[in-house]
């Protein structure tokens, strides 16, 4: 959580050092408190930690997240990883999920967009300039 490439999508501060990331791990309820959460990503084939996905309540929403570790980039971890997510998602009934992204952050957009989300201004944060998307199972495929 300490590359400048990341971060400069994220919005986050890194952390301070290794300590500070395992009190915030201690304390993620998300999977007790609601069911599910963000994931750790390890690849198949050689078992490296390419990152986080997943899923978390933000505002009275349910929130789709990803962060990759850089060297991940561009290789559709991103499209995979999400598509699993929103197949997930379905068998458990959830109705919405919203995400957001840097504006700038054309990646995200293209797999929010290959994922079924759609551009909507309903929780645009007027601080943060911030692009957001819905998915609705009431419009995905087959519904």
């Amino acid at each position: 959580n300490a590359d400048p490439r990341v971060l400069r999508w994220t919005g986050d501060l890194p952390f301070l050092d290794v300590a500070e990331a395992e009190a915030l791990v201690r304390c993620y309820t998300h999977f007790s408190d609601f069911g599910f959460g963000r994931w750790l990503v390890k690849r198949k084939s050689d078992g490296a930690l390419l990152g986080w996905a997943g899923l978390r309540q933000s505002d009275g929403r349910i929130d789709l997240g990803f962060r990759w570790h850089y060297r991940y980039w561009n290789q559709g971890h991103a499209r995979a990883t999400g598509q699993a997510i929103m197949k997930w998602a379905m068998h458990q009934n959830i109705p919405e999920i919203w995400a957001q992204h840097h504006p700038e952050n054309k990646g995200a957009s293209a797999v929010l967009y290959v994922l079924g989300f759609r551009p909507t201004l309903a929780w645009e944060s007027a601080d943060s300039g911030w692009k957001t998307y819905v998915w609705s199972a009431h419009a995905a495929p087959g519904k």
